[in-house]
């Protein structure tokens, strides 16, 4: 695929829609990082994927911002990022949800921090290359660090794990139980992944067989962890979201999606739907755009949906939701392997031609 058409791909209009009744300016209905030629930026879109309004302030460099959590009152967004830092190195910063809010760092020093999720009780549990001592590790280990009321770390991060996988991606339920991926690199650059949960004891215990579970979410009742998992087809394999119930230990397929790689689920407030990222891959196997994707698990049939902001293809990522959502809005957004076709045979068109 060339990089030209890559670039048709990100950039081509979609098609209009019906017009819908507009949403308060200010309202923070969902969380997304968009990609654009200055890094990636935390901005809030509604259930269409419209972007209302951006999230934090930006920095005048490159940065990345991605993986924003919000906090269970709706106060606080903490996310990684690289600002001060080379795009693929991140701690950990907090900003209050508001609109174009000035962020603040978490942590600090060489480590990288990612994935922040937070507990029940107010706290932030997120993977690290730290070690207890302040040194810099060689793998990932879960950390936990308290917030106090005015979004500043009350203390130092608290060590969980230290095994010598690497465990990445946490989420936790309702009980205290941290859900999160056990990632070990084999040879020749294979890597075996599989899920496990730590109970708020310390016990750990393995939930899949693996080898390639990845990016836990568990439902806020805590009945169910949506998940990536590989599936194989015979032009190659793809990551597919499955659910899984935490009494049990046959997943099912939430949506099958060819030829696109889906990862990162993250579930509505009330449990209705899921939200994951979705990215489609070029011929050498590099990201040529992203979008936001939503399905109901509720439907043994789901259809995945695309949030598609109206005036464009924007490459999205990470979503992270903040409010109750409009389930009926959700319900009548593009079918996403419709809509992605159109966007792919919109850019193959806008192509000059060959000389």
């Amino acid at each position: 695929m060339s990089e030209r058409w890559s670039l048709a791909l990100v950039l081509v209009g979609c098609a209009a829609r019906p017009s819908i009744e507009p949403a308060k300016p200010d309202r923070i209905a969902i969380a997304v990082a968009e990609r654009g030629e200055h890094g990636a930026r935390l901005v809030a879109i509604d259930e269409h994927g419209d972007r209302r309004l951006d999230l934090v302030l930006q920095p005048d460099t490159l940065a990345r911002d991605t993986n924003p959590a919000i906090s269970p009152d709706g106060r606080w967004i903490v996310f990684a990022s690289s600002r001060g830092r080379t795009l693929d190195e991140t701690n950990l910063w907090i900003a209050p949800l508001v609109p174009e809010a000035t962020p603040q760092p978490l942590t600090h020093g060489p480590a990288i921090d990612s994935h922040p999720a937070w507990t029940h009780r107010g706290t932030i549990v997120f993977a690290s290359t730290r070690t207890p001592a302040g040194d810099v590790g060689h793998q990932f280990d879960l950390y936990e660090l308290a917030i106090d009321a005015h979004g500043r770390p009350a203390g130092a991060p608290r060590a969980l794990t230290a095994t010598p996988s690497h465990e990445i991606t946490p989420c936790v339920a309702p009980d205290g139980t941290i859900i999160y991926a056990s990632v070990t690199p084999g040879e020749h650059g294979a890597v075996e992944s599989h899920l496990e949960a730590r109970a708020p004891d310390g016990t750990i215990a393995r939930l899949t067989a693996g080898p390639g579970d990845a990016s836990p979410a568990v439902s806020p009742d805590g009945a169910w962890i949506a998940f990536a998992r590989p599936f194989e087809r015979k032009a190659g394999v793809d990551g597919e979201l499955w659910l899984l119930p935490r009494t049990g230990d046959t997943a099912r397929q939430l949506v099958d999606l060819p030829l696109t790689d889906e990862s990162g689920p993250v579930w509505s407030r009330d449990g209705r739907f899921v939200f994951a990222t979705s990215a489609r891959r070029g011929a050498r196997g590099t990201v040529v755009f992203s979008s936001v994707i939503v399905g109901d698990p509720r439907d043994p049939h789901a259809v995945a949906r695309i949030l598609q902001d109206r005036t464009g293809a924007i490459a999205r990522l990470t979503p992270a939701v903040a409010a109750d959502l409009d389930a009926r809005a959700l319900d009548n957004d593009p079918e996403y392997l419709p809509e992605l076709a159109r966007i792919t045979a919109a850019a193959i068109a806008a192509q000059p031609p060959s000389p």
